[in-house]
């Protein structure tokens, strides 16, 4: 089993596998001896994300501090298959 969390660093998104199974669950996905922390891809000016998994893809819709949305799709692996591809959504309304 696998999850995913992310952060937004520096108005970029940064993805974290984490290993669901084995003897010490949640484990972080490391890359070496280091734990990884992917960048996405998409915009570069981002305020704030989420994450959800559908069928064996992850989705990672970004909101930009312009009020742009992003949304890009990834290979939802173990750990997660980077760069994502990311198309951009209609502007939401200003309520």
């Amino acid at each position: 089993m696998t999850k995913y969390v992310s952060v937004v660093c520096s108005g970029q998104v940064r993805v974290l596998s984490v290993n669901e199974a084995g003897p010490n669950p949640p484990t972080p996905v490391a890359n070496g001896s280091n734990v990884f922390w992917q960048p996405v891809g998409g915009p570069t000016n981002v305020f704030d994300a989420t994450l959800s998994v559908f069928d064996a893809s992850l989705l990672v819709t970004e909101l930009t501090s312009t009020g742009e949305v992003w949304q890009g799709v990834c290979t939802s692996t173990l750990p997660l298959t980077v760069p994502c591809t990311f198309t951009q959504m209609p502007t939401p309304p200003n309520t």
